[in-house]
């Protein structure tokens, strides 16, 4: 078989004329190269002879022939075509003629076709047009007999004379010169105008389709030849598909839903719909490609199911003209026309009810989250919520709940029978908490209440809490009887705080009452005593020395109460931090036992700030230092510049501060609890004001402390811009 297709193959390209083997649709198996080189070179790569040459009579009876497995010849003025059927194939040939037989090749052609069974009209004319040949295709077309028309009728008698004479006016002016009928035709059939209206010898019309090719010898025209085939049963069928087509575009465009025809993914129709929702006209839509209007990230799905034919619904993002994004829902479906299949995609915008879909979601996950805020809130607070029924089964505890009644094992369900086998709380708070419970149920009370404490492993604070019991109709909410809630808060911070004010009361009594009984005693002595000149000066010195004590005290009680209100006011001074420091040092030198050294920066630090603050810092640091260092009479304060910012240290080497007093330190009322503070008092706002003040400013403070070792605080502000 291999060999016989070899030589197959070696004898086609032996051969000097064009040879070509090619199936019944006209689809080319095979062709050497002098059978290609009689076409142009731009329709040589066609793989269908049929798409190679114009559509004629000729072409027509070539394809018929093929269809029936008939052989067929044509002679033309310079070649021979043969078309031979072998086995399932055709052989094609295209033979060129000798020369001396081409001049009358092409007329002798012509009069071998006129006695050809054809089913179309052929008519031959002389140069003058003069119907000299008349097939029985034309007689049965026209209803003349020969002897009618031949040497007396021209074709233009079989045409319709109206028509006729509009083409030829329309023609005139387009062309802007005057045709004859013959030149008239030549200039229609060029321009592919080829259905005219012809009448018969009845009267009546038909729509035909014409041809007319010139007959020519030795160069000069002798005649012509009219082929007219009756095309009125396709125009009717034609018109009966616009109708149809009408009635379905009528459809289509009714419907509120975007509809595309395309093969392949080319659009080849578009509704009025799809101008609504893409924002563009119908007519520009076709020829451009459906994912032009598929937003990017999907369009690899899309072109997936098209070519894979899919044919289920899809939800897909569309693109409009305008480059704006709409959502869509897809419905694809392929038929089949006319051995083509053809796809059609019905496209609904589904933006509005998308909207009413993810407001509806946002309204369930908003009520969702509710509950669960509710819930959160319900098991992160620091209560613990119980309900019971009217007999005291429990019906819901929280986290808390459980973690405060737990019991090992399996625990009783009702709260009576539960309370009394808690060995976490004392025995007296138990049995207090029982009667309580007791009265609720009974109907005795209506509200209870007890406060009791637990104590704690390892010796740390015990938690207090406070019971509270009262009555609830639960069968309107869930459908039970009354029943039950008692909740348990956690009163441990308040206690606290308690205890904190407390002592914040004992401290700034005895605060204020220090300097208030030296001033009294002071005045006392000095009233009732003749003292001499030094120690009257002594005296006036310590009584001073108090009251600016005391001054200082209600001052620092005043700057926390403003700056709690918000109420602080900051001035925008332009001073040089290192004098300030310097001169609250020298001061401090004057009147104190400590050594205080001072290392300066290399360069002057200007600050815009609030210098009066800023010096209430440096002096709360300084005395601060003094006053828990009573063991050690070295202080040192430095002042330096890092990375635009100042740094001012202030280091004691005393007592020191704990590790875990560190989060608390600038608090307000804070004192750290040990025997040396104590010793030493203070109110515990001067530490709070500090911070309040620096960092009203922008800047930070921080310290670094071991106990016994001592002390460093160190606040850090931006340092101002130079100014040219």
């Amino acid at each position: 078989m291999e060999k016989r297709m070899y030589l197959q193959n070696e004898l086609l390209h032996a051969l000097p004329y064009g040879v070509a083997l090619i199936t019944k649709d006209g689809t080319i198996v095979q062709a050497n190269r002098p059978f290609m080189e009689q076409f142009p070179e731009d329709l040589q790569t066609k793989t269908n002879i049929f798409h190679m040459v114009n559509q004629s009579p000729l072409t027509m009876e070539l394809s018929r022939r093929m269809e029936q497995g008939l052989p067929w010849i044509y002679e033309m003025p310079t070649i021979r075509v043969h078309a031979i059927p072998y086995e399932h194939i055709y052989i094609l040939s295209i033979e060129p003629l000798p020369l001396d037989t081409r001049v009358t090749v092409q007329h002798n052609a012509f009069e071998a076709m006129m006695h050809t069974e054809l089913d179309m009209a052929m008519i031959m004319t002389d140069a003058n047009l003069l119907i000299n040949r008349f097939n029985k295709g034309a007689t049965e077309l026209f209803g003349y007999e020969p002897h009618e028309v031949l040497y007396e009728m021209t074709p233009f008698a079989l045409f319709e004379s109206r028509e006729l004479s509009e083409k030829r006016t329309h023609y005139q002016d387009e062309t802007e010169r005057l045709l004859s009928f013959e030149q008239m035709l030549r200039v229609a059939l060029d321009r592919g105008d080829r259905e005219w209206k012809f009448q018969r010898k009845d009267r009546t019309h038909f729509v035909g389709k014409l041809f007319m090719q010139p007959v020519y010898e030795h160069n000069q025209i002798i005649g012509f030849f009219f082929f007219v085939f009756d095309v009125s049963p396709e125009i009717a069928l034609k018109g009966e598909l616009l109708h149809k087509e009408q009635r379905y575009r009528m459809f289509a465009e009714s419907v509120i839903e975007a509809v595309l025809f395309h093969e392949g993914g080319t659009i080849l129709d578009a509704n009025k719909a799809a101008e609504t929702i893409f924002r563009i006209p119908a007519e520009d839509m076709v020829g451009r490609q459906t994912i032009e209007f598929i937003a990017e990230g999907y369009r690899a799905d899309v072109l997936r199911r098209v070519r894979n034919h899919i044919q289920t619904p899809y939800e897909v993002i569309g693109r409009r003209e305008d480059g704006t994004f709409l959502e869509m829902e897809v419905y694809p479906k392929e038929v089949t026309f006319q051995g083509q299949t053809l796809r059609v995609a019905v496209m609904r915008d589904i933006s509005d009810r998308k909207k009413v879909e993810r407001m509806l979601e946002r309204e369930k996950n908003a009520i969702a989250r509710q509950r669960d805020i509710i819930q959160s809130i319900l098991q992160a607070s620091n209560e613990a919520f119980v309900l019971t029924e009217s007999n005291g089964s429990v019906l819901f505890m929280n986290v808390h709940a459980r973690r405060l009644l737990d019991l090992p094992g399996i625990a009783p369900n009702k709260i009576q029978e539960r309370i009394p086998l808690l060995t976490t709380f004392r025995g007296r708070d138990r049995t207090e908490m029982l009667k309580k419970i007791d009265l609720l149920l009974d109907g005795s009370a209506r509200e209870v209440s007890l406060r009791f404490s637990i104590p704690q492993p390892n010796d740390r604070d015990e938690q207090y809490y406070e019971m509270y019991g009262t009555g609830m109709d639960t069968k309107r909410q869930i459908g039970m009887d009354s029943g039950f809630l008692f909740v348990f808060r956690n009163r441990t911070e308040e206690e606290r705080m308690d205890q904190i004010k407390n002592e914040l009361v004992s401290t700034v009594s005895h605060e204020l009452r220090t300097p208030l009984s030296s001033l009294s005693g002071y005045i006392e002595l000095m009233l009732t005593r003749d003292l001499s000149k030094d120690k009257r000066e002594r005296y006036l010195k310590t009584m001073a020395k108090e009251a600016k004590r005391l001054t200082d005290l209600l001052n620092d009680f005043l700057d926390i109460q403003r700056m709690e209100d918000g109420n602080q006011e900051y001035k925008q001074d332009r001073f040089v931090l290192n004098e300030l420091v310097r001169e609250v040092v020298e001061r401090f030198r004057e009147t104190t036992d400590h050594s205080i050294h001072f290392d300066d920066a290399d360069e002057l630090l200007v600050l815009i700030a609030d210098k009066d603050r800023i010096e209430q810092v440096i002096i709360n640091l300084l005395s601060n230092a003094i006053k828990y260092s009573p063991h050690s009479h070295e202080i040192e304060v430095r002042v330096r510049k890092e990375h635009k910012q100042a740094h001012v240290s202030v280091q004691d080497f005393g007592i020191g501060i704990p590790e875990h007093a560190f989060e608390e330190l600038f608090k307000k009322f804070y004192r750290v609890d040990n025997s040396d503070t104590r010793q030493i008092g203070g109110t515990g706002l001067g530490l709070s004001i500090c911070k309040e003040i620096i960092e009203s400013h922008g800047g930070s403070i921080e310290v670094e402390s071991s106990v016994g070792v001592g002390s460093t605080f160190t606040f850090t502000l931006d340092v101002a811009e130079e100014t040219s």
